[in-house]
C-alpha cells in the first residue's frame, strides 16, 4: 500500500486563532483536560432508542457496508453538528479506503460525545469524545486507534495517530495543536530536551493520563511531540507500508530492526540529523504556537533535568 504523501510539514506551520493567558495551575488542569489517550478501561456500551430522523445522522454505515458507527449524543448537540461529525469520519473512512490502508477495525464503532472538556480516549471499539463544543476535538486522532488497533508499542500508537490527525483534519487538538512537529522537535532539541529513542519505545508509562503532575504532563507532552516527529519521519522516508509493519506490535526495538533492517540508534541519528538540517525553526516560531504548548516547554526549559531524569 502507498500513501501519496511527500509532505514533511506544514508550509509554514498553522498558528492558531484562540490565544488565552492561563495562570500556571489553571493552565495544568485544562491542558490535562484536553489531551488524548487510547487507552482506558470502561463499560460495554449499549444502544439506544432513537427516533428516525435522529437516526439518519447518528447511526450509519460506511459505504462498503462493513462499519456501522452509533454516535450517542450525550451533550444535547445539535443535528448540524452531529452530521459534521458522521461526515468527518466517513470522509476520513473512504479516504483510508482508497489508499488500500490494511486497517483492522471492529465491525460496530461506538462513539460518544460529551460537552466537557477531558480527556479524549479510545476502549476497544468505543470512543469517547470531548471538547466536541469547542470543536478541538480529536476525532480522526481516536479513529485512527480504533481503524489500526491499539494495543501495544504507544510510540507507534500516537504518532501514527498524531500523523492522521495532522494529514486529515484542521483541528488544533493536543499535543501539537496543528504546528508543526518537527519544527517544535528542533526546538526542543536545540534546548537538548528529548528522550533517548530507545526508552520512548519501551517505556509505555511515559503516556499515561493518570495521575499527572506538572512535571509528568510536561514529560508526557514530549512523548508525544517526539513520537509524532519520529514516526512522520519514518513514514515520509521510508513508506507507510513499512511502518504499518511495526505498528502496535510489541518489542519495537527489535520490530524496527528487523523491518527496517537498522539499529534504533542508526534511525534515531537519521531522524534528529533530518530534524535539524532541514527545518528552520527557531524561537519566534515556537512563540506563534498556541499558548499551551508555549508554556509547556517553557516549564521543560525551567526543570529539563529534574523531569528527563524520570524518563
Amino acid at each position: 500500500m502507498k500513501f501519496h504523501i511527500t509532505i514533511f510539514s506544514k508550509e509554514g506551520g498553522r498558528m492558531l486563532s484562540r490565544y488565552i493567558t492561563l495562570g500556571s495551575f489553571v493552565f495544568l488542569i485544562l491542558l490535562v483536560l484536553a489531551g488524548c489517550s487510547g487507552h482506558k478501561t470502561d463499560s460495554p456500551v449499549s444502544d439506544k432508542e432513537l427516533s428516525s430522523q435522529e437516526n439518519d445522522f447518528r447511526k450509519f454505515k460506511t459505504q462498503d457496508g462493513e462499519i456501522e458507527i452509533n454516535i450517542f449524543n450525550n451533550g444535547s448537540f445539535s443535528e448540524a453538528t452531529i452530521k459534521q461529525i458522521k461526515e468527518e469520519t466517513l470522509s476520513f473512512y473512504n479516504a483510508l479506503q482508497k489508499e488500500n490502508a490494511p486497517m483492522s477495525s471492529p465491525s460496530i464503532i461506538y462513539l460518544h460525545l460529551y460537552d466537557d472538556k477531558k480527556v479524549s480516549y479510545t476502549n476497544g471499539n468505543t470512543i469517547h469524545l470531548y471538547w466536541v463544543k469547542e470543536g478541538n476535538y480529536p476525532l480522526i486522532h481516536e479513529l485512527t486507534h480504533v481503524f489500526f488497533g491499539s494495543t501495544e508499542g504507544h510510540a507507534t500508537l500516537e504518532g501514527l495517530a498524531i500523523f492522521m490527525q495532522d494529514f486529515y483534519s484542521d483541528r488544533r487538538v493536543f499535543p501539537n495543536y496543528q504546528g508543526d512537529v518537527h519544527d517544535i522537535m528542533k526546538y526542543l532539541m536545540t534546548q537538548e530536551i528529548s528522550i533517548p529513542l530507545e526508552t520512548l519505545l519501551s517505556k509505555d508509562k511515559i503516556f499515561t493520563h493518570s495521575n499527572l503532575n506538572k512535571d509528568s504532563y510536561s514529560l508526557r507532552w514530549l512523548g508525544y511531540i517526539e513520537s509524532a516527529s519520529f514516526s512522520n519521519y519514518l513514514i515520509n522516508q521510508y513508506g507507510i507500508g513499512e511502518f504499518l509493519k511495526i505498528y502496535d506490535r510489541p518489542n519495537l526495538t527489535d520490530e524496527i530492526d528487523k523491518i527496517y533492517g537498522k539499529k534504533v540508534e542508526q534511525l534515531e541519528m537519521e531522524w534528529k540529523e533530518f530534524v535539524q538540517k532541514n527545518l528552520t525553526s527557531n524561537e519566534e516560531t515556537i512563540r506563534s504556537y498556541d499558548p499551551q504548548i508555549q508554556e509547556i516547554i517553557s516549564h521543560l526549559e525551567a526543570n529539563k533535568e529534574r523531569i528527563l531524569k524520570t524518563s
